[in-house]
């Protein structure tokens, strides 16, 4: 999600941020940081997967990113703001508090730091601005596709998107209703175009342009 610094080693901000903070272990389901609380502190990723989210009216779900090990969240903590957005664990996380204090103090320290967190943001925003682009010019079926295709992987011959993938995790993604996620991958499976289970998808062809 985040490109590498052009300036300095972008392991050099990690290292620093891991020597600063405190680190704990965070469960499945936890919520980190909620969406609309006062943003004190930024978060390191060592291990783990989590989820950052917003809901919208009518308590809609739209899944903004998911978030991997050596990322950082809660970077808008140095505009002093509330949180923009909800960031949950979706699996067993072990993660490094950094507080807005220490962050500030390292990055006066260390100018060559800020330059990488700010190449971090500038990212965050270009992914940020294709997702929201996504959700305003395509349509839920092109919005799906896009989304299995940004996630399916090779395994022995076959192209599938990794699991567990709940319908409620995928309508999130492509900011649609679950019944409308249900219906297509039904339709699809119907097709031959996809075997579902619990585990992963498997995209057994070609997905059609449209649907």
């Amino acid at each position: 999600m985040f490109e590498e610094s052009s300036v300095g080693n972008s392991d050099d901000l990690r290292a620093e941020f891991a020597r600063l903070g405190e680190t704990r272990t965070w469960e499945p389901g936890a919520a980190v940081v909620t969406e609309g609380e006062a943003a004190d502190c930024m978060y390191l990723i060592h291990e783990g997967e989590l989820r950052a989210f917003v809901v919208g009216e009518g308590g809609r779900v739209v899944e903004l990113n998911t978030l991997h090990p050596g990322e950082l969240f809660g970077e808008l903590m140095l505009s002093g703001e509330v949180r923009t957005a909800t960031v949950q664990v979706i699996t067993r996380a072990r993660l490094t508090r950094v507080t807005r204090e220490q962050a500030e103090r390292a990055l006066a320290q260390r100018p060559e730091l800020a330059f990488q967190l700010i190449q971090r943001l500038v990212q965050r925003v270009r992914t940020l601005t294709r997702t929201v682009g996504r959700l305003a010019s395509v349509d839920v079926y092109g919005r799906l596709v896009g989304l299995f295709d940004a996630l399916a992987v090779d395994d022995r011959g076959l192209r599938v998107v990794p699991g567990p993938l709940s319908q409620q995790r995928i309508a999130e993604r492509v900011g649609a209703s679950k019944a409308m996620v249900n219906r297509l991958l039904t339709d699809l499976a119907k097709g031959g175009y996809i075997e579902v289970s619990r585990e992963r998808i498997v995209l057994l062809r070609k997905l059609p342009p449209k649907w």
